[in-house]
């Protein structure tokens, strides 16, 4: 059966955003899920109701009320997205050593630093026939990239770091908490939260938001701290600390790890009650018996063992 002009213009992406609209009743709230400005969604919303002919969603005081049309057509279009699921999942064998693949990782500086370089010695003293390109974190999340399979892994502090999100599956891969850093000798003893905030710090831009997990506990406190400086990376922000009195809340590998070329940095415990973190490998749910992400998820968990 051929299909009509008004189906061919609608794209995965409207049919998403369709069955958004239909789970939460709010544009607004479909809009910070995907990451996308709401006019993005009102015009998919534009292109839907061209081409069923119907409003499709009304607007009421319980929110975007579907029409008789929408409740018709819901379990229709969430049977396409599940058989596109399915098409993905019916994926051939993946074989690392013959096939020359691809694969994009959406990952921070972190993820670089500590897991990179040993995904990348399994990988080339196996002789696999793989590339791995890294994604720079953006401020807005790619929930949708990820869900349609345009990122194959994306890696994200947790917990509680980054939305739970419909058709994303997460795995922890391992636990790290922070360190106060600073110029001079380590201390074992931990840092007092008055002492912490009458420092100036420096903030890491690796943490993709204005904020990090340090400012959102300090929130939940009633307090706040000052920023001196913003550093493009750990290590640029770590050559800002000889000499001065600049503070820096570093994650504990990565402190081991620049302790080699910064033996005279040093680090304490920070204040009793800061939480530690998760490093989080998040993919799409469509690819969970895809076999070559599935040997892409089995190299990281095998790297970061090994850290």
């Amino acid at each position: 059966m051929l299909l009509n002009n008004r189906v061919r213009k609608l794209d995965f992406q409207d049919l998403v955003i369709f069955q958004l609209i239909y789970k939460h009743r709010s544009v607004t709230e479909v809009a910070e899920q995907l990451s996308v400005s709401q006019s993005t969604i009102s015009y998919c919303l534009k292109r839907l109701r061209d081409c069923f002919d119907d409003e499709l969603f009304i607007n009421s005081r319980l929110g975007m009320s579907p029409t008789q049309r929408t409740e018709a057509l819901s379990p229709r279009i969430q049977s396409i997205l599940n058989q596109m699921a399915e098409c993905v999942q019916e994926d051939a064998a993946f074989n690392p050593n013959a096939d020359t693949s691809s694969f994009t990782i959406y990952a921070p500086e972190y993820f670089e630093i500590l897991v990179m370089p040993e995904l990348m010695k399994n990988i080339l003293e196996a002789g696999y026939r793989v590339s791995i390109n890294i994604k720079k974190p953006e401020k807005d999340l790619p929930y949708a990239d990820i869900v349609g399979g345009q990122i194959d892994l994306a890696i994200f502090f947790g917990p509680g770091f980054y939305r739970t999100y419909p058709g994303l599956t997460t795995q922890t891969l391992f636990r790290d908490h922070l360190l106060a850093v600073q110029d001079g000798e380590d201390d074992p003893r931990p840092l007092p939260l008055d002492d912490m905030l009458e420092r100036r710090h420096v903030f890491p831009t690796p943490w993709i938001s204005d904020s990090n997990m340090v400012d959102g506990w300090l929130l939940s406190q009633g307090r706040h701290r000052t920023i001196a400086a913003r550093a493009n990376s750990y290590y640029s922000a770590i050559e800002l600390l000889p000499g001065t009195d600049l503070l820096l809340m570093l994650p504990r590998r990565i402190h081991e790890r620049v302790k080699r070329q910064q033996p005279n940095i040093g680090a304490r415990p920070v204040p009793d009650g800061m939480p530690d973190f998760t490093l989080d490998m998040v993919w799409s749910a469509a690819l969970a018996n895809s076999q070559a992400n599935i040997w892409l998820r089995q190299q990281l968990i095998r790297a970061c063992a090994n850290i």
